[in-house]
């Protein structure tokens, strides 16, 4: 007996022997499992397990596993496992990247949609770790790359994933072949040109003025066709990617708007749905545009009047805070469960979405909410209460003084509190969650740079900062690794007679 089968509860440890004797690893709710021998006692299952090895690496290893529900947990065998044809569980990874954005969606058919993907190597890592043994005849599918927004920090590192295909170790590469690529539209200009800087209103495009307001109206569709000229140098390098993905297999470009949902019709299949809900375009001269967006009020501030949905206090004209405010907003749905995935939303264009959603023409309301920008103290108190979460995703990472931003604000992990529906909101950071271990003296491996940085006191990460959702529709599992091989933080909530998630126990085998 050899089939493929999901696992059927929240989790189950993995032994190495009967008698539940020299623990493995933890597999959680949906993850896939081959089993080898069903009983009334235990399974006897084919896992991948990952091994550290001397020098340090880990690496993934097929062996032979047990699991053997105790008595207490009062899950029987017979329970543990449903088919692989039969799965019907949601995933959805929110990965850290440090400072940037980085998700990863699996539906229960095995549909893979990128949302985002930092600017360094750690996605592509991650990547290449979830599916493994791609090879150039045999690519990992990608149904959909959705970039929110046109900062480096939430695309850069998509083109890693291509440059991992001539990593010297195998186990770092993947291959991928994606469909479909969405993005906001708008493209990043050089900000200086022979020498001289370029002004904020001409580094999105094209503009025009229309009684006062400035509206980009230069948004792109097909990336490949834009000038390498009128590309700052993070895009020019997601243009050469891209080219190389389309040469292998023709791409789909598509600009995102707030109502394109016939977008994810290759998505949208029985309770499974995707609602873009931003950017919010302005028709200007027949043409679709988006509003220049101005500088916030100074901050961070205590008490300021974020429930205000007015558009007071903006003032000037930002390319950064309209590049931010313009991002692609999606809300995932299945069954009783919603995922609200807002790029790197601020203050004032989350304010338009609030009215919106209090004029009832969208709805924001989620039980997951991946947090605006790494949790930047530019937000809107309005916004976080239409969406009202139970759980809170911030994505962030201080790895430099260069990217230290102080996120995430205080200010803002105060209002995921206050605003969310429940009085014990889950409010998760990636790096956080991330587990460092200590190792001790060290020193850099290049001999000159070694002599000029000196000794110093290191660490390794071993564990990923990884917050791991899983959802049927009618019960929601939220969990994170540590450190600790048999230690998970996790959660879970379960609708109710009415549809109002409860908290609920988790089962564990």
């Amino acid at each position: 007996m050899t089939d493929q089968a999901v696992l059927n509860v929240d989790l189950a440890d993995v032994w190495e022997e009967r008698g539940r004797k020299k623990f493995i690893r933890t597999i959680a709710w949906g993850d896939e499992v081959t089993i080898l021998k069903q009983l009334s006692t235990h399974l006897e299952v084919g896992i991948t397990v990952f091994r550290q090895k001397p020098d340090g690496s880990i690496l993934p290893e097929s062996i032979t596993g047990y699991i053997e529900p105790t008595k207490s947990s009062g899950i029987k065998v017979a329970d543990l496992v449903r088919p692989l044809a039969d799965n019907r569980v949601l995933k959805v990874n929110f990965v850290d990247v440090q400072q940037g954005d980085g998700s990863v969606i699996e539906t229960p058919d095995g549909k893979v949609i990128l949302i985002d993907g930092g600017d360094n190597q750690m996605f592509a890592r991650y990547l290449a770790g979830r599916f493994r043994d791609t090879s150039a005849q045999n690519p990992k599918d990608i149904e959909c790359i959705v970039v929110t927004h046109g900062d480096a920090d939430h695309f850069a590192g998509l083109s890693d994933i291509l440059k991992s295909e001539t990593n010297q170790v195998k186990r770092k590469r993947l291959f991928m072949r994606p469909k479909r690529v969405y993005h906001n539209g708008i493209v990043k200009r050089p900000t200086s040109m022979n020498n001289k800087d370029v002004p904020e209103i001409k580094q999105l495009g094209a503009t025009k003025t229309v009684n006062g307001q400035l509206f980009i109206t230069g948004l792109e569709e097909d990336l490949l066709t834009v000038a390498d000229s009128e590309m700052n140098e993070p895009f020019q390098e997601w243009k050469q990617t891209l080219t190389t993905y389309n040469s292998r297999n023709a791409l789909t470009f598509r600009r995102l708007q707030l109502g394109d949902d016939q977008a994810f019709g290759f998505f949208n299949t029985g309770d499974l749905r995707m609602d873009v809900l931003g950017p919010m375009t302005t028709d200007v001269g027949g043409k679709p545009a988006l509003r220049f967006l101005g500088e916030p009020p100074k901050g961070p501030r205590i008490g300021h009047d974020s429930l205000n949905d007015s558009d007071e206090g903006f003032t000037g004209h930002s390319a950064s805070h309209t590049i931010n405010g313009h991002s692609i907003v999606l809300r995932l749905s299945y069954g009783g469960f919603s995922f609200l995935f807002s790029g790197d939303l601020n203050d004032e264009a989350s304010r338009f979405l609030a009215r919106e959603h209090n004029k009832g023409t969208l709805n924001l309301r989620s039980e997951v909410f991946k947090v605006p920008h790494h949790g930047s103290a530019d937000f809107s108190g309005a916004f976080i209460q239409t969406v009202s979460p139970i759980v809170s995703v911030v994505s962030s990472g201080d790895e430099n003084a260069r990217k230290e931003y102080i996120h995430p604000r205080a200010t803002l992990m105060g209002a995921l509190g206050k605003w969310s529906r429940v009085p014990e909101p889950l409010i998760f950071v990636t790096e956080l969650v991330a587990f460092f271990q200590t190792e001790g003296p060290s020193r850099l491996q290049d001999d000159k740079a070694a002599k000029k940085r000196g000794p110093f006191f290191g660490f390794s990460r071993t564990a990923y900062g990884l917050v791991k959702t899983r959802t049927d529709g009618h019960r929601l599992f939220v969990y994170t690794d540590s450190g600790n091989v048999q230690m998970k933080e996790a959660y879970a909530y379960q609708l109710d007679s009415s549809g109002v998630p409860q908290p609920a126990e988790v089962n564990r085998a």
